[in-house]
């Protein structure tokens, strides 16, 4: 996927603005190659996949705009009521009517603001995506040391991350002990336990996985350099088929 910094993004939005939204495989462009996109994307080597995920972000983000602004950039979006499939040259009047604006001035000047409002805030989820660089297995110091945690690791989504995989494995370990025992003898007791200990991990673990998905409003997970859907990691539990 190639890099894109806000200049190109406002390039690509500006493209986009001519047929508004939903945006279609030619007028999104660049825009469906975005990381954020590929990882909102139920199935990301699809275009299709990826464009359904594409509109759905634009649409969210023109939607959590409160200010007269951001209805400015619905209208010019079409997805503000009763502008879909209107021209551009309407969509325009009725922007600038909004934050009122002589024609001239809002098409060579304020349009170009907005665009670049809309471009930040894509950005800005996009750097949510940004692939981290981490050394490899094999270019660990042969010490045996291990990797440090760096700043970047000191946030609390990460330590949220990391708790839900604490006790990802944890329910698993439970699991397997039910199962490994469930047929020995004089065990009752000691299977009883582990499943209970299991009921307990799960429920966690479920409280864990809300809290991550209303706090960060994704249903994706990263582990290490894998993004993992939330209905991956309960099947890597165990506890779903």
């Amino acid at each position: 996927m190639p890099a894109i910094d806000i200049d190109g993004l406002k390039r690509a939005l500006t493209t986009l603005i001519a047929k508004g939204l939903p945006a279609t495989t030619a007028s999104a462009g660049p825009l469906l190659d975005l990381r954020s996109v590929y990882a909102r994307a139920t199935h990301p080597y699809d275009p299709r996949s990826r464009l359904a995920a594409l509109n759905q972000l634009l649409v969210r983000i023109l939607a959590d705009r409160d200010d007269d602004r951001g209805e400015a950039l619905r209208i010019m979006y079409g997805i503000a009521a009763g502008t879909g499939r209107t021209s551009l040259t309407h969509r325009r009047d009725l922007a600038r009517g909004v934050l009122g604006y002589e024609q001239t001035h809002f098409r060579k000047d304020i349009e170009p603001q907005l665009i670049e409002e809309l471009a930040a805030e894509v950005y800005q989820d996009l750097l949510r995506y940004k692939r981290r660089i981490r050394r490899t297995a094999e270019a660990e110091e042969p010490t045996g040391d291990t990797p440090s945690l760096g700043q970047d690791d000191l946030t609390h989504e990460e330590e949220l991350i990391s708790r839900i995989w604490q006790h990802v494995y944890g329910l698993r370990a439970e699991l397997i002990a039910v199962a490994r025992l469930g047929d020995g003898h004089n065990l009752t007791a000691l299977v009883e336990d582990h499943r209970q200990a299991a009921e307990r991990a799960s429920t966690r673990l479920q409280e864990l996985i809300r809290e991550y998905t209303d706090t960060y409003g994704t249903s994706l997970i990263r582990h290490g350099e894998a993004v993992y859907q939330v209905e991956s990691i309960e099947r890597l539990a165990g506890w779903r088929p």
